[in-house]
């Protein structure tokens, strides 16, 4: 399979959590099996972590990101996911790390590497005035792992943030009015979404995709696990295990996806996406979001 495929959210793939990788060669290893499910170009992401283990993770991942070789998926930036994020909807993020926002935090992760994307929760004490930092200094904001009011999460969107972090997963869902909700009725915010039957219902998706078209991304938002089969790997310090087709932490909550783009866009073609929306929702879009441009990313890789 030619690599087609960009993802703008990638804890880890084939065996490797990028948090945790032990050195450049391991992030290669990401690289390299993204390659081979189709994956082009992808922004590794760095969960909720102690300051000194994000930046170590993100200079490993420049390191990578400054010298591509062939046969890997480019590295495009990184994706802070977290860790100024909301406690009540972390997920599996370690809560003895999440952090109130404060820009001197904020600036030794950037000046780390190059980072394209900063999940926030907009709710937090002093979160927008991070937002509206990052958007000065043209990093994009995404809204995410949030359990924002719908007054707040206008006012993230209001202060430059653009998108959002996997859509219905660790926000409120409709019909709670908050992150979601004022998403999917802005049509200045792109709507990033998991689709693997497993973190949206089919039945959502459809309805959602038919509310949001020609402004939805897909990721498979892929952990250590994906490429790989069942068993037990890790992801930022914890251990998931991987059983009929789902990542989970030991208590059961939901952690990341093990799927790949090419199964999104089946799932997509079976509840009737117009095709050319669903193949933007991995290749053009996702580019056109963070400033990549496409044909030349694809050009690198022939």
């Amino acid at each position: 399979m030619r690599p087609l495929y960009v993802d703008l959210q990638v804890n880890g793939h084939g065996g490797i959590d990028l948090l945790t990788a032990k050195n450049a060669d391991e992030v290669r290893k990401v690289s390299q099996s993204l390659y081979r499910n189709g994956v082009v170009g992808y922004l590794p992401t760095i969960i909720t972590s102690a300051l000194s283990s994000a930046v170590r993770a993100i200079k490993l991942i420049e390191e990578v990101r400054t010298n591509p070789l062939p046969g890997e998926a480019k590295i495009l930036g990184t994706h802070l996911e977290g860790p100024f994020i909301s406690k009540e909807k972390r997920g599996v993020h370690p809560i003895e790390q999440i952090a109130a926002p404060d820009l001197n935090h904020l600036k030794a992760l950037l000046n780390a590497g190059l980072v394209k994307i900063v999940t926030i929760a907009p709710e937090l004490p002093g979160a927008i005035e991070l937002i509206q930092y990052l958007v000065a200094k043209g990093v994009l904001v995404s809204l995410g792992h949030t359990n924002a009011n719908r007054n707040e999460a206008i006012a993230g969107f209001d202060a430059g943030a653009k998108t959002v972090t996997h859509l219905f997963n660790a926000m409120p869902k409709p019909p709670l009015d908050g992150t979601a909700q004022v998403a999917i009725e802005r049509d200045d915010v792109a709507i990033q979404i998991i689709i693997d039957r497993v973190h949206v219902p089919n039945e959502m998706v459809k309805d959602v995709l038919g509310k949001v078209s020609k402004r939805f991304i897909v990721t498979n938002d892929p952990i250590a696990a994906a490429g790989l089969g069942a068993g037990t790997y890790p992801f930022g310090g914890m251990e998931i295990t991987v059983k009929d087709g789902q990542a989970r932490r030991a208590d059961g909550t939901l952690a990341g996806g093990i799927g790949t783009l090419a199964q999104s866009l089946e799932i997509m073609s079976e509840i009737g996406v117009d095709s050319g929306d669903a193949i933007a929702s991995v290749t053009t879009r996702p580019c056109e979001l963070i400033g990549i441009d496409y044909q030349e990313l694809i050009s690198l890789s022939d």
